[in-house]
């Protein structure tokens, strides 16, 4: 992935936003976590309620998985239709994608934590 220098309004960017069957968002992940022009990519689990229910009074739990990527404008159709086909988003029940500008945006940097020692001897 890129880095600091995409920061702020310098580069046109876009965020592609997939809503994926529950447990598919780390493999399209991985997928296009070095891809060219993709700046940042993060995902989640989500879960809610429909809005249609069978019988009045059940309450149906739906599970998904939410990815977003933030990409460079020039490379976010590519991304994009990476993600459509790879998570196969044109089949029914499989999900939706869609992306969108965004006027400034900032790369999500993975850390490290280091384990804490705790006191040294002396």
């Amino acid at each position: 992935m890129s880095v600091l220098g995409h920061i702020g309004y310098g580069v046109e960017k876009k965020l592609i936003t997939a809503i994926v069957v529950s447990g598919r968002a780390l493999t399209l992940m991985e997928l296009i976590d070095d891809h060219p022009g993709v700046l940042s990519v993060t995902h989640h689990h989500a879960r809610g309620t429909d809005r249609r229910r069978p019988r009045p009074g059940r309450i149906v739990w739906s599970e998904r998985d939410l990815l977003m990527v933030l990409v460079e404008a020039p490379q976010a159709d590519a991304v994009f239709s990476l993600l459509f086909h790879a998570g196969e988003l044109g089949e029914p029940h499989q999900g939706v994608i869609f992306q969108e500008e965004v006027c400034r945006g900032h790369p999500m940097m993975p850390f490290l934590i280091e384990p804490d020692e705790g006191p040294q001897p002396q």
